[in-house]
C-alpha cells in the first residue's frame, strides 16, 4: 500500500501546494450561475448517467457493443478503486481545511480523491459513445464534454488537477484497449468473455485486499477506507451480475434490439422504472441509510441481472405493444 496518509507531509508539500493554489484560483471564479451550470455538468460523469447510456445502448442499439461498454466501466472503475485504495489522497478540503469546496458537491465526494471518478466516468461514457458512431463531430463532443467535466470538478472544489488528469487519462487509456483489443468485428463473444471474468477476478481481489487491510493509521482517512471497501463491493456486485445476466441471455434469453420506433421508446422507459425501483426497492429492504457494504454489492448484483438477464425476457411482448401503438 503507497500511504500517502500524513496530512502533515501532504500539507507541506510543494506539489500538493501548488495544486491548492490552483483550486483557490478557480474557486475565485465562482458565482451562482456557474455553480448552478457546473453542478449539472458534473453529472455527466454520475455512475448513473453511465448505466442509463449503457442499458439503452444494449437494450436497443447494438447489444455486442453494450456488453462491450459495460466491460469498459468495469475495467475503469477496478483501475479507479485500486489507485484510491494504493494512493490515498484525501479531498482537498481535507488536505486543507481552509479551503472551502461547493456544499451541495461534498456529500457524494467522500472517498479518497486521488483518481477523479467522475472524469473517467464522463471520459468513458462519452468515448465509448463516440467509438460506436465513428464520426468526427462524436469525438470532438465527447473531449469538450469530458474536459468540462472534469473543470467542473475542480471548480465545485471536490477534486484537483491531478486527480481529473490521471482520471481523464485512465479513461483514454481504457478506451483504447478496448478498441485495439475489439478492432475486428468478427465473433468476439469469447475474448468478451474471457475480459469478463479477468475483470471481475480483479474486483473480488481489490475487495479481499481491502478486507485484509488494517484501517489507516490516521482517524481523519477511516471514512474514506470504509468508502473504499463499500465501493470494491458494488464493483463485485455489478461485476459478477454481468457475468450471470449474460450467461442467462446467451442461455435462454437471447434477446434482440431490433423493434419500432414506438416499442424502443417503451423499452427503455420501463427498463429504467424496472432498474430504478431494483435499486430503490432494495435499498429501502436492506436498511435504507443504514444499508451495510455488503448488501450495497448485492442491491447492484440484482440490479445488474435484472437489467441484463431478466428483463430482456419481456422485449417480445414490448415489442408487439409498441408496434400496435406506433
Amino acid at each position: 500500500m503507497i500511504l500517502l496518509e500524513s496530512l502533515e507531509a501532504i500539507g507541506s508539500s510543494t506539489f500538493f501546494a501548488w495544486l491548492m493554489d490552483q483550486l483557490r484560483a478557480i474557486a475565485a471564479l465562482r458565482v451562482p450561475v456557474l455553480t448552478a451550470i457546473m453542478s449539472v455538468l458534473t453529472y455527466l460523469g454520475h455512475e448513473m448517467g453511465f448505466l442509463v447510456v449503457g442499458m439503452i445502448i444494449m437494450w436497443c442499439i447494438n447489444k455486442r457493443y453494450g456488453y462491450r461498454f459495460l466491460g469498459i466501466f468495469m475495467l475503469g472503475s477496478f483501475l479507479q478503486q485500486a489507485l484510491k485504495a494504493a494512493f490515498m489522497i484525501p479531498r482537498p478540503w481535507i488536505i486543507d481545511p481552509t479551503f472551502q469546496a461547493v456544499a451541495n458537491a461534498i456529500p457524494a465526494a467522500s472517498g479518497y480523491s486521488f483518481p477523479s471518478g467522475h472524469t473517467l466516468t464522463a471520459c468513458i461514457t462519452l468515448g465509448g459513445l463516440a467509438m460506436l458512431i465513428k464520426k468526427k463531430w462524436a469525438y470532438a463532443c465527447a473531449l469538450i464534454l469530458t474536459l468540462l467535466v472534469a473543470f467542473s470538478r475542480m471548480y465545485l472544489g471536490v477534486h484537483t488537477l491531478l486527480d481529473v488528469s490521471v482520471g481523464f487519462l485512465l479513461g483514454v487509456l481504457v478506451l483504447v484497449f478496448f478498441g485495439l483489443m475489439f478492432r475486428n468485428e468478427g465473433e468476439q463473444k469469447g475474448k468478451l468473455n474471457a475480459v469478463l471474468c479477468i475483470s471481475s477476478a480483479a474486483c473480488i481481489g481489490l475487495l479481499v485486499y481491502l478486507l485484509m487491510s488494517p484501517l489507516p493509521a490516521n482517524p481523519a482517512f477511516h471514512p474514506m477506507a470504509k468508502e473504499s471497501i463499500a465501493n470494491a463491493y458494488v464493483l463485485v456486485g455489478a461485476s459478477v451480475g454481468m457475468l450471470v445476466g449474460k450467461f442467462m441471455d446467451d442461455t435462454f434469453v437471447h434477446f434482440e434490439t431490433e423493434a419500432s420506433i414506438g416499442a424502443q421508446i417503451l423499452k427503455v422507459l420501463i427498463g429504467l422504472v424496472i432498474a430504478l425501483a431494483v435499486r430503490t426497492g432494495l435499498k429501502n429492504l436492506f436498511g435504507g441509510e443504514n444499508e451495510t457494504a455488503l448488501l450495497h454489492g448485492l442491491r447492484y448484483f440484482f440490479l445488474t441481472v435484472v437489467c441484463i438477464g431478466v428483463y430482456p425476457l419481456l422485449f417480445k411482448v414490448l415489442n408487439k405493444i409498441g408496434a400496435k401503438k406506433a
